[in-house]
């Protein structure tokens, strides 16, 4: 018949297991058996930062690189609507679409619906990972999340408005929505930088005042000068 508790307690003597010391407890504070390892996010920062590199370099890619060198070699050097931040007009449009010709139209849309499909889904993903892990608040978050959500979606939207208003560039309706759409894609990119920016800062100055608060303190006064 196998001892309870108690009866084990008054034969071997009682035992307790070492107490876990309060997360933070300084080295030199801990006595022996009371340092425990503390859940660190080094795992999760990497993943958000490799997330966000890949996918900013995806976006660069294609805004950058791809677009400039289709403008130029099919467009016969008309800007596209991408890197129009004020928008363009139904004369452009129309100018733009006789340019490109069906073949050059049809290049056009692939490339919205191959790498600059998958450019701001990447960037959406990789930024809501990042704003989730580095905000506290769940206010902010929510504000901030939005940012990053509007900007992909109006990018995917005004990709489709863009290729609708080519293939019919006297459609003045479809124009105007384009242009309307590449405005606001560039402003919520640069509500979506200014995020990113609040965020790091907010991030950083976490970061040195948990290690402020965990740096051991000095022993004794200090030395006097001579």
């Amino acid at each position: 018949m196998g001892l309870t508790r108690a009866q084990k307690a008054r034969k071997h003597g009682a035992t307790t297991a070492p107490p876990v010391p309060a997360r933070g407890t300084r080295l030199h504070q801990a006595g022996p058996g009371e340092l425990r390892p503390e859940p660190t996010r080094s795992s999760s920062g990497l993943v958000v930062g490799v997330a966000m590199t890949v996918s900013a370099v995806l976006w660069l890619y294609v805004h950058v690189w791809v677009l400039p060198r289709f403008g130029a070699a099919a467009a016969g050097g008309l800007t596209l609507p991408e890197w129009m931040p004020g928008g363009f007009g139904q004369e452009h449009a129309q100018r733009l679409a006789a340019a490109l010709g069906e073949q050059g139209l049809a290049q056009y849309e692939g490339v919205h619906r191959s790498s600059g499909l998958l450019a701001p889904l990447l960037v959406g993903l990789a930024w809501l990972l990042f704003v989730a892990v580095n905000t506290e608040s769940r206010a902010r978050r929510w504000r901030r999340s939005a940012v990053v959500l509007g900007f992909a979606v109006v990018s995917l939207a005004g990709n489709a408005a863009i290729d609708a208003a080519l293939a019919d560039p006297g459609d003045g309706a479809a124009v105007t929505a384009a242009s309307v759409l590449v405005i606001a894609r560039w402003v919520l990119l640069v509500l979506l930088l200014a995020v990113t920016a609040t965020v790091a800062v907010e991030a950083l100055r976490r970061r040195s005042r948990s290690v402020a608060v965990d740096a051991p303190p000095q022993d004794g006064p200090p030395a006097p000068r001579r």
